[in-house]
This record gives structure tokens, sequence and C-alpha cells, in this order.
């Protein structure tokens, strides 16, 4: 997946590119500092040496975007739902009263947990690929 944008600023070997916000992008901002309405900020990996006002050719990998996604969203889900259905039938195997409560706060207490593993592997995922690349300085675009 590559994306065309300009760079506004260096941060080390890091470039901030702007870059226009694709109808799939429109609602989620997930990955922008909020300009306008139609751009985005990235920070990417300047692997191309570029500077301050060119225009860069962006890549993530579609596979290492999807690993991404299901790292953030897809591994709290799982643990939520482990909490949620372990709690509740942990429960009601003990005889416990309150089965549902005590599932969803199980449920919760694992999503935190599962973002603490996240959050702990942090620097090993930011050295991978998952990770944009500002790969080529564009002078046509």
């Amino acid at each position: 997946m590559a994306e065309i944008g300009k760079v506004i600023e260096l941060e080390g070997n890091k470039a901030v590119v702007v870059l226009e916000r694709k109808e799939a992008c429109a609602k989620c901002r997930a990955c922008s500092a909020g300009l306008k309405a139609e751009e985005m900020l990235i920070r990417a990996e300047n692997i191309c040496d570029a500077r301050v006002g060119d225009k860069v050719e962006i890549s993530l990998e579609e596979s290492d975007f999807i690993k991404a996604v299901l790292i953030m969203y897809g591994f709290p889900f799982v643990m939520f739902m482990v909490g949620v259905l372990g709690g509740y039938y942990g429960c009601i195997a003990a005889g416990a009263a309150n089965a549902e409560l005590v599932g969803f706060v199980a449920g919760l207490v694992l999503v935190a947990v599962s973002y603490g593993i996240i959050k702990s592997r942090e620097e090993h995922w930011r050295s991978g690929n998952y990770i944009p690349k500002a790969i080529a300085v564009r002078n046509d675009a």
C-alpha cells in the first residue's frame, strides 16, 4: 500500500508527512493529528533522506497493516471474550451469584492486561515492519 505525501517536518530519522485522506479513512482519524478533514499526518521512517517540502512515497505492506490492526483490536477483543466467558461460566460452575457482572469485569481486566502486553512489546513492534516508511522522493507528484 503506497501513498504520496509531503514532508512537513523531520524528527530525527522520522519524517512527518501530510497525506490526503482517502474516502475509506474519512471517519476513522486514528492516525491523524487532524489538520483538515481531508488531510492526515503520519510519521514514517525516512529511508530516502527526504527533506522538508519533498513529496515522498509512503509504504506499509498490506499484510503488516493487517497484523497491526489485529494486534491493536483483535487481541484485546479475544481477551475480552475470554474474560467474559471464563468469568461467567466460572461463576456458574462455582455456584456464585452475579455471574454476568463477574464475567464483564473479568473481560475488562483482561482487556487492560492485553493493552499492557501490547505496550510492553511496543519497542519490538516499532523496530519491525509495522511502521510506515518513506521509500522514495517523488519529483513527478
